[in-house]
């Protein structure tokens, strides 16, 4: 496995994950406000990262099951495939805040 070094979660990091600048592999290891934890993935809309955060007095086995856990409800990883069937593409008219409803589309 290759090597993946733990990153620290400034302001300016999530920045450019938003931004698409930076891309992370899910599970690398992260520092933040809240101690150590594992990437799961950012929303590029709302710019929040989401972790899997290491709580105090948790061994290998329980912090990996959380992980997993994680991994499943938002989708991350392996279960990305499953993600993409249930939420529909938003057209680009909202992405760039154009377009809207008119009386032709009504």
């Amino acid at each position: 496995m290759r090597y993946l070094p733990t990153i620290d979660l400034t302001p300016q990091v999530s920045l450019l994950l938003s931004a698409g600048a930076l891309h992370l592999q899910p599970g690398q290891w992260v520092t933040g406000g809240k101690g150590v934890g594992r990437y799961l993935r950012t929303d590029r809309r709302t710019g929040t990262t989401y972790v899997s955060w290491v709580r105090p007095g948790d061994d290998w086995k329980t912090q990996s099951q959380r992980f997993h856990r994680a991994c499943m409800k938002g989708y991350v990883g392996k279960y990305a495939s499953r993600h993409e069937g249930l939420k529909p593409a938003r057209p680009d008219r909202y992405r760039y805040g154009g377009g809207g409803h008119s009386a032709a589309t009504l």
